[in-house]
């Protein structure tokens, strides 16, 4: 049997630090990647906020990413740079791979309206529709990193 050599350099302390930056908001756009009932892969965009050393997502529970997610909760979030590279395929970004899981709250608890007031930092509209009924926020669990920063140069982590 044929040993496979990892192609992924292992996360050192700078590299963690440039991943940090691009979790805590330095990315252009984000999507989350979910499975659907039939099993086919589905990609939505979404608004990741860092908080607390943990990602969250507010999520309505009339999308069909969060259909999904009650069906499976492993998830992917993909976080995409700014294109600044000549070469589209040579721009930097992250991938997560983990768990989501919804955070049973009332919209009168102390812990959802600090939520709802640091992630309306992120998205100021939720300030009024992330008081509706069907929006909840849900707490992303990690257990894989893969950040490709350019050619050659792709790091990878597992929890």
């Amino acid at each position: 049997m044929v040993d496979k050599k990892n192609p992924y350099h292992e996360i050192d302390n700078e590299t963690e630090i440039r991943i940090q930056k691009i979790i805590a908001g330095d990315f252009s756009q984000a999507a989350l990647g979910t499975i659907t009932g039939d099993s086919y892969p589905m990609v939505t965009k979404i608004i990741p906020m860092f908080y607390k050393k943990s990602i969250y997502l507010l999520l309505s529970d009339l999308s069909e990413h969060t259909k999904n997610i009650k069906i499976e909760s492993k998830v992917s979030i993909y976080y995409a740079l700014k294109e600044k590279h000549p070469s589209r395929s040579n721009n930097p970004r992250l991938t997560l791979q983990g768990n989501l899981k919804k955070l049973e709250q009332k919209k009168d608890q102390p812990e959802f309206v600090e939520l709802l007031k640091e992630y309306s930092k992120v998205e100021p509209g939720a300030k009024m529709w992330g008081l509706f009924l069907d929006f909840n926020f849900y707490k992303f669990a990690q257990n894989r990193q893969l950040y490709v920063e350019g050619f050659a140069k792709a790091y990878e982590k597992n929890s």
